[in-house]
């Protein structure tokens, strides 16, 4: 039945044309990121060699070339600006479609008078938003080694890793704004309130909560490299203790790292220990949708207004 209710579901996106729009966007962004950086190389490139040009008229040396001593996956950094701004508003989309056309349509009503256990409804809608958040972030691994390659005419198995990580925990906080876009399209029984209500939580965790516990200005947060402000003012130094709680800042620093983009670094163990903070809101977010569902009426369609 989980599976049923998944290939439905995906069916149903695909019927919506919102899958393929989701493909188109991140597709987009993708390759977006990819010309950035060729362009950021190409600059520098150039620059560089007017400067060697320039110095060797001088009799100067010249000074190693700056684009060489930066990781390749750099190339990549404005991804890390993409998922959180753009990725996560479509990610709440298809989970806010996932249970809401169920409500509205009479889905949900003919579905659940066959004694169909709600548990297995809401695993079926997560593993079909799961399913094409996966698909999208295979793409988005495919075009970008495709565009290092083209870049930097070699990719080195451990940058592949990294990039196969980076998309992966890039999946996982996608799936928390998918949870999130599902958790509130049940709990309100208008269909307006409800994606109005995720976008304010994604609001609130994209920009308000970096800002809480770090001090950043909003467009500071959701920059990979920014340094945090907390330790020159004593109210963020107190804030900055729930830092660990700031899912934004915890995929930020993790994607920094993977993407070799961070001012330090980290060990394996504490690299992980950003995903926590993720996977625990993905479980808790699981489990209320769940005691939610359990408890909707869905002989009660909801409201277009």
């Amino acid at each position: 039945m989980i599976a049923t209710i998944a290939r439905h579901q995906v069916r149903s996106l695909v019927r919506q044309r919102t899958f393929v729009s989701l493909l188109g966007v991140f597709g987009v962004m993708t390759v977006l990121a990819g010309v950035l950086g060729w362009s950021s190389h190409h600059t520098i490139v150039r620059v560089y060699d007017q400067a060697v040009i320039l110095l060797d008229g001088q009799g100067r040396p010249a000074p190693p070339n700056p684009f060489t001593l930066r990781p390749r996956l750099s190339l990549l950094s404005n991804m890390v600006v993409y998922v959180p701004l753009i990725g996560a508003l479509l990610a709440l989309v298809v989970g806010h479609l996932s249970v809401v056309d169920d409500q509205s349509g009479g889905v949900g009503r003919l579905v659940f008078s066959r004694g169909l256990d709600r548990r297995t409804y809401v695993v079926g809608k997560l593993a079909a938003a799961a399913f094409v958040l996966a698909t999208v972030a295979t793409m988005s691994t495919v075009i970008s080694a495709a565009s290092l390659l083209i870049v930097e005419r070699t990719l080195a198995p451990s940058d592949l890793a990294r990039l196969v990580a980076f998309f992966a925990l890039s999946w996982l906080y996608l799936m928390v704004f998918a949870s999130i876009g599902m958790v509130s399209g049940v709990a309100s029984r208008l269909r307006s309130l409800g994606l109005l209500s995720a976008l304010g939580a994604w609001l609130v965790i994209t920009f308000v909560v970096p800002q809480f516990t770090s001090g950043l200005r909003p467009t500071a947060s959701l920059n990979p490299i920014t340094d945090p402000v907390s330790t020159s003012q004593s109210f963020f130094r107190a804030t900055a203790k729930l830092r660990p709680l700031s899912i934004a800042e915890q995929y930020k620093q993790a994607s920094a790292h993977l993407l070799q983009t961070a001012t330090t670094h980290e060990s394996a163990v504490r690299l992980l220990g950003h995903l926590v903070p993720i996977a625990g809101a993905l479980v808790l977010l699981a489990a209320v949708l769940i005691d939610l569902v359990g408890r909707h009426d869905y002989s009660r369609s909801a409201s277009d207004a």
